[in-house]
This record gives structure tokens, C-alpha cells and sequence, in this order.
């Protein structure tokens, strides 16, 4: 039998499987959490409806593997990249921790599964754009839509979560602080003070994802300002980051805008705001602060302290257990630099029953509590790689914009959380970035 130099009609199916496959999973991921944990409770089991995403992934590694062997052009195209030889180094080094790991079995699967999804889902939307396929442009143009219209429909019921529905709306879907998710989240345990998360795990994890969406509008308002439904879905997402009261994820945000005026705006227009914006920004914010010692509201906003206590110092509590754990998990790579194992932090250490959950509250001390320096170093560099490659695509088209942006804000939330676990903002981001970076072929081939 000869076997034809073109890429065989077997290879393109694998490569829609893997698209669609990737689709289903960034479609469902916003909701995930809403739905799992209504159908857990209500048809069960939980477990089984929790890890979904995890099996179908899991289910796509040797059809990535397959397509490399019909189609070896994709895959010297995906091992071309500097980043990804990283992500295989980091791979190997992450499995290792793990056979060698001190948390328990469960923690340890736990651990390989947050800290690789991600990646995977990177090198499979990579193999989806190398195949030079016909339909992936069209499909990233979809993905686009899809993005805008899920973050403002978050945002409305986000919205509408702190203002017209019943504090324990959610309960009614099996939401329960106990099994579950709890039905509301307060802000220092104030009765007054609701926090937004949609259908999301959490408000941190709502506003982190919303970066992405938010930063889509934004570029799309500035290159048409006749476009007003984007000014529109931009007022509505950061309305709803605000009623996050996540302060990280504000954080995330202003650094997120800042990078996108830095990326898109002419620079006589950028100087022109620095010169007659800076005063005034430095106001706003020293106003801000002001309010936050003096009026309660404020001060329970920005400080999360002083809800039940007005005595109680400005960052007692969440701040000063934050930044305590964050020191904790330095001291410990210190004392451990090779690393405690795969499931020994961050999350996944809540299934661990051998030492106990250990939170230091900071995505990179988590990696280096559990992979040691040499893969905190690895997974930085694969960042950094990551983003000089977004920075030098920039003026290619929106998303390299839109991702080089949201990158910079996700990962400072992540220096104050563990951003990079939360699943629907991990996968959502990877997924899109590898279909923008990924090694795209000059030469188009047609699908058979």
C-alpha cells in the first residue's frame, strides 16, 4: 500500500475531535461549577460529575499522540517552540515530585491533574492550529464571540446575585457550604456584605476570569467607538468585578487595563494620558484611602476587616493571614528547596490526609513548595517565554493584545492567589493562548 504524502483523511478527524473536544470544555467551564454541583446533589455522584473535564482530557492524550504520528509536520511544528520543550521538562520534573511526593494518593493525583490540565489543553490547541486546517480561523472568530456574550451574561447574573435574588437563591442547586459550594459569600462575615460569584466556585475565580472577556471589549470599543454594545459589556463586567470584592481581582483588572492602553493606545495618545491622568489617578487613589480608614463601608470593602469589629486593625484578618501564609511557604522552600512532592500545597492539599491542607495563598510558592526552585524556575520561564512571544505578536491582531494583557493581570492575582488551579480561567486562557501562539502552518491544507 502506498501511503499518500498528503495528511490522511484520518489525521484531519482527529484533529476536529480534539477541536471539538476543546470547544465542549471552554463552553461548559463558566457553568462547571453550577452544574456539578446541581447535578452531584440531585443525580449524583459528585465526584463523577466534578471530574468530567479531567477524563475527557486524560482521554485526549493518545489522540494528540496519534495525530503527531499521521501528521509528523504538526508535531515538529508544536516541538519547534522553546516553550514547549519548557512544558515538557516541567512535565517530567512534576511526575517525578509526584512518585517521590510526601501527601497522600489522592493529593497527589489531585496535584498533577491542576498543575498540568492547563498546560495540556495548551499543546492540544497548539496541534489544532499547526494542522493548517481550513476551519480553525473561522473557529477562533466564534471563540471570540462566545467569550464576549459568557462574560456578560456572568456579569448580569453576578449582578443580579448581590442586588434582587434571595441571599440563599442558590440553595435550591444543591448549593451548601458544608458538601458543596455555600449558596453566598460575605465579605468578614457581614450579613450586608455579598460578594458576587455567579456560577462560578467563587468571587476570585469570577473576576479573575472575567479579565478576558473585559479586555476582548475593550479592545474592541477602542478600535470602533461607534461600537457600543462593548462599551456597554465592558461597563457590565466591571461592574461585576467590583461586586466581587475580590481586591486581587481588582488588582488583576487595573493591571490588565494598564497593559492594554501600554499595547493598543498611539504613544502621543498614551503620553497625552500619563501627562493629565497621573495627577488625578494619584488623587483618586489617595481619596480612596482615605474613605477606606474613616468610612466603614469603604474600609470593609477595601480592607475586608472591621465588619463585625470596627476596633479591629485595617488588615486583621484575611490581609494578615494572607500575607503570613505567603511568608510561610517562602520559609518552607527555603528549608525544602528540592521540593515536598506533587499535592504537598496549594489546593490540591485539601485531599491530603497525610500532613493537612497547606495554603500559602500565592500560586508561585505553591509550585515551589511542591516542585522545588528548579520548578518554580521552570514554570517562570515558561511564562516569561509565554509572554515575550505575546508581546512580539501584538500588533498581529486582538488576541495577542487581549492575551498579553489578561496575562499580566492573572498573574499578579496569582502572586495573592491560586489563580493557575482555578480551572474555568487556566483552561480558558491556555486553551485560547495555544490557539494564538501555536505554530501555524504557512501552507494550508483542505480537509478531506
Amino acid at each position: 500500500m502506498v501511503m499518500s504524502t498528503k495528511p490522511s483523511a484520518l489525521a484531519n478527524k482527529l484533529i476536529a475531535v480534539l477541536a471539538a473536544c476543546l470547544v465542549v470544555i471552554l463552553v461548559v467551564l463558566p457553568v462547571h461549577a453550577f452544574i456539578s454541583t446541581w447535578g452531584g446533589t440531585a443525580i449524583g455522584p459528585l465526584l463523577a460529575w466534578k471530574s468530567w473535564k479531567e477524563i475527557l482530557l486524560a482521554a485526549l492524550i493518545p489522540l494528540v499522540i496519534w495525530v503527531c504520528v499521521l501528521r509528523p509536520d504538526v508535531a515538529r511544528a508544536v516541538w519547534g517552540k522553546w516553550y514547549n520543550k519548557l512544558i515538557a521538562a516541567y512535565v517530567v520534573l512534576t511526575l517525578i515530585m509526584a512518585a517521590a511526593s510526601q501527601a497522600s494518593g489522592e493529593a497527589v493525583v489531585a496535584g498533577i491533574l491542576m498543575n498540568l490540565r492547563f498546560l495540556f489543553v495548551f499543546v492540544v490547541a497548539q496541534v489544532v492550529l499547526a494542522s493548517g486546517l481550513p476551519w480553525v480561523e473561522k473557529l477562533k472568530k466564534q471563540l471570540t464571540t462566545w467569550l464576549i456574550a459568557t462574560g456578560a451574561l456572568l456579569a448580569i447574573v453576578a449582578l443580579l446575585q448581590v442586588t434582587l435574588l434571595p441571599k440563599d437563591f442558590l440553595a435550591h442547586f444543591g448549593y451548601n457550604k458544608d458538601t458543596t459550594i455555600s449558596p453566598y459569600l460575605l465579605i468578614d462575615d457581614d450579613p450586608n456584605a455579598l460578594r458576587a460569584f455567579a456560577t462560578m466556585r467563587g468571587p476570585n475565580t469570577l473576576a479573575s476570569y472575567l479579565l478576558l472577556p473585559l479586555a476582548v471589549v475593550l479592545v474592541i470599543w477602542w478600535q470602533s467607538r461607534k461600537q457600543w454594545w462593548a462599551a456597554g459589556s465592558a461597563v457590565l463586567m466591571a461592574a461585576a468585578i467590583f461586586a466581587t470584592h475580590s481586591r486581587s481581582g481588582w488588582l488583576g483588572a487595573a493591571a490588565m487595563a494598564a497593559t492594554l492602553a501600554f499595547v493598543v493606545l498611539p504613544r502621543a495618545v498614551l503620553a497625552k494620558w500619563l501627562k493629565f491622568g497621573t495627577v488625578p489617578a494619584i488623587l483618586l487613589v489617595g481619596v480612596v484611602l482615605w474613605f477606606a480608614t474613616t468610612v466603614p463601608a469603604v474600609r470593609l470593602a477595601v480592607f475586608h476587616s472591621g465588619g463585625n469589629d470596627p476596633t479591629e486593625s485595617l488588615t486583621e484578618g484575611s490581609s494578615d493571614k494572607h500575607w503570613q501564609a505567603a511568608a510561610d511557604g517562602v520559609a518552607a522552600i527555603v528549608r525544602e528547596p528540592v521540593g515536598t512532592g506533587v499535592g504537598s500545597a496549594g489546593p490540591a492539599s485539601f485531599y491530603n490526609t497525610n500532613n493537612g491542607a497547606l495554603i500559602p495563598e500565592n500560586y508561585f510558592v505553591q509550585i515551589g513548595q511542591e516542585v522545588g526552585v528548579v520548578g518554580l524556575a521552570l514554570f517562570v520561564a515558561i511564562s516569561f517565554a509565554l509572554g515575550r512571544e505575546l508581546w512580539r505578536a501584538r500588533r498581529s491582531g486582538l488576541w495577542p493584545q487581549v492575551l498579553f494583557a489578561s496575562f499580566i493581570g492573572i498573574n499578579l492575582i496569582n502572586i495573592f492567589l491560586h489563580g493557575w488551579a482555578d480551572d474555568p480561567t487556566a483552561i480558558t486562557w491556555w486553551a485560547l493562548a495555544g490557539l494564538t501562539l501555536g505554530a501555524d502552518q504557512t501552507k494550508k491544507v483542505q480537509s478531506k
